[in-house]
This record gives structure tokens, C-alpha cells and sequence, in this order.
């Protein structure tokens, strides 16, 4: 059973400027057509997942793992870096709601860590951003674990 695609007000909870841009670009996209969207323009859409509900984030999140490790993110350090961004500021404003995807956020992370060298091009432009995922996945691993229900 596939999940049903983010509604209008999950990709624009607050009805703010930002939302309805991700409204207008993400409102009925599937998986598959979000990964398109990433292809063509990577560095565009990815400024929706900043200001997107969190719901319509958890899911889409594949759709961006799912580009970073195709070849079209290769040498993208813009995507990389800004992503870096989106979840420092998502994590830091709502880590409760973003458990859920904590696992595959933290295989993503080291995914970007040992593959660093398809994306440090240009990267330093954006200060440390290899050390911004390795601390980001210590982060958010910590969270999880801190989560965990004791034993």
C-alpha cells in the first residue's frame, strides 16, 4: 500500500509565501516526479523542503536520497551544501517529528560523508560542509538514542 501523496496543508501548514511555492511545485508529485523535479533543477526545489510541512519533508526525503545518490547530484556541492542548511534548521526546530525518518536521515549523512569526493567541488565556497553532515549524523544519532525507551 503506497502512502497517499502530502495534501495541500501539509506542504503549506502555516499558508505563508514559501509554502505555497512548495504547494505549487510538490501538490501531487509523486516519488518518482520529485526525483525528476531534482534532476532538472536541483538547487530550486530544494529550497521547498526548507519551508514544506514536516509531513510532506518525511516524505519526500527519499526522493532526495534518492537523487544525491544518483549521478545528477555529482559534483552538485550548491544541493549538498543548502541541504546541509535544511537539515540543521529542520532538525534544531522539529527533531520530534523528523524520528521517524531519523535512520535513513543518518544514511544519508554517511552516505555524503564516504562519498565526499562527488560533491567537494566547490564545496569549500559553503565553509565545512563535510564536517556539518559528520556532525549532523552524530546529532541526530544521539537524539535517537536519547529517544530509545529504556529497557
Amino acid at each position: 500500500m503506497t502512502e497517499p501523496l502530502p495534501t495541500r496543508a501539509e506542504l503549506n501548514p502555516y499558508d505563508d509565501l514559501d509554502g505555497r511555492i512548495a504547494c505549487e511545485n510538490f501538490l501531487g508529485q509523486t516519488l518518482d516526479d520529485a526525483v525528476r523535479l531534482f534532476q532538472e533543477q536541483p538547487l530550486y526545489y530544494q529550497s521547498d523542503l526548507m519551508w514544506m510541512g514536516v509531513a510532506a519533508f518525511r516524505f519526500y526525503f527519499p526522493a532526495v536520497a534518492q537523487f544525491i545518490r544518483s549521478e545528477g547530484a555529482s559534483d552538485n556541492s550548491d544541493f549538498i551544501a543548502h541541504f546541509a542548511s535544511t537539515l540543521e534548521s529542520r532538525w534544531e526546530r522539529e527533531p520530534d517529528d523528523l524520528l521517524p525518518i531519523a535512520e535513513h536521515v543518518i544514511a544519508l549523512c554517511d552516505y555524503i560523508t564516504t562519498h565526499w569526493s562527488r560533491f567537494e567541488k566547490h564545496a569549500d565556497a559553503y565553509g565545512d560542509v563535510l564536517d556539518r553532515y559528520l556532525n549532523l549524523r552524530q546529532t541526530i544519532a544521539s537524539s535517537r538514542s536519547n529517544s530509545a525507551p529504556n529497557a
